[in-house]
């Protein structure tokens, strides 16, 4: 359209000039041409810029459409973005929030630990002291220690020769029962043919009892040993004549019936009396040595039977030889 319009302009141009040619002279129309020349020429030369402008409006116009895409796009992003900074201040808001009451509790927690510090510091001062206390303590019981220790091998050594003395004493207790027994069967086999006559050995705590019968040594009320008696003596004396390890007790024991002698005063007396006649006996005819025999007197307060009958008072009334393991032996042991 445009093309059109400067073609009609042309041939207006031409037109009016073909009409001035026709109606003005020859010099005029000469003078008219050299002013259409420069016209003519004028108007290339605003052709020429007229398609330079139209071709930088062009440019223009592409420039214009891609800034107008991406100022449009860079409003989108700026809304975006806008949205952003409100969403972002609004987190800022909430963690400035959180942050001054981060930073009053920090206070607090700080003030808090400050005081816990102080706590510690104080335990900790406290601890020291306990720890030197208990250093001193370890020290004072290492100490301790090395005395109980050496105290404990002392009695460790002491232990080991106690055990070895209880060996012994072990072994010597072994051989005293073994002795015991051998001495208690050779009785018993000496003494066979009296086990019908009021003679009996026993054996009761570690010693040897050889029991006779008064009416076997003495008549009622008598301090002299009768015929029958002394026989049964010195088969008695004849298995303890030898003996080296124990201790010979002759005891004399009554009943619980009142003396009536003019000669003896009571039971404790004939007790004693008729014990001591049994040992001169055993001295002077069974040859045993007197420093080996000891006589005594039990009365009436060491019955066998407590009854109140013939048979009982019988068997109260007796002499009991009383042979004794000698405990020096084992008494050097034990210190």
């Amino acid at each position: 359209m445009y093309q059109n319009m400067q073609k009609h302009k042309e041939l207006s141009i031409v037109s009016f000039l073909f009409l001035i040619s026709a109606c003005v002279p020859s010099k005029k129309f000469e003078e008219l041409q050299v002013k259409y020349d420069l016209l003519n020429a004028d108007y290339s030369e605003l052709q020429t810029l007229k398609e330079y402008c139209d071709n930088q409006l062009a440019l223009n116009t592409a420039k214009y459409n891609t800034l107008e895409s991406e100022y449009e796009k860079a409003e989108q992003a700026y809304a975006e973005l806008k949205n952003q900074y409100k969403k972002s201040k609004a987190s800022y808001a909430i963690l400035d929030q959180n942050y001054k009451e981060l930073v009053i509790k920090n206070e607090n927690t700080n003030n808090e630990l400050a005081y816990r510090l102080q706590e510690l510091d104080t335990l900790k001062s406290k601890l020291e002291g306990q720890l030197f206390a208990n250093e001193t303590e370890l020290l004072a019981q290492d100490t301790k220690a090395k005395q109980l220790k050496e105290k404990l091998d002392l009695l460790a050594a002491d232990l080991k020769e106690r055990e070895h003395r209880v060996n012994e004493l072990e072994y010597r207790l072994k051989m005293q029962e073994r002795a015991v027994a051998n001495l208690k069967n050779k009785l018993t086999e000496s003494l066979k043919g009296y086990e019908n006559s009021g003679i009996t050995v026993v054996e009761k705590d570690g010693k040897i009892y050889v029991s006779l019968d008064n009416s076997l040594l003495f008549e009622s009320g008598k301090i002299d040993i009768d015929k029958k008696g002394k026989i049964a003596l010195l088969e008695v004396a004849e298995s303890l004549r030898g003996l080296t390890d124990f201790d010979i007790m002759v005891e004399g024991h009554t009943d619980n019936q009142a003396m009536r002698s003019s000669t003896i005063k009571d039971n404790w007396d004939l007790s004693v009396l008729r014990a001591t006649s049994v040992v001169r006996y055993l001295t002077t005819e069974g040859n045993i040595s007197p420093l080996k025999i000891i006589p005594s007197g039990r009365s009436k307060y060491l019955p066998v039977n407590i009854e109140e009958t013939k048979e009982a008072y019988a068997q109260n009334r007796r002499i009991e030889i009383i042979l004794s393991p000698k405990l020096e032996q084992l008494m050097k042991i034990l210190r």
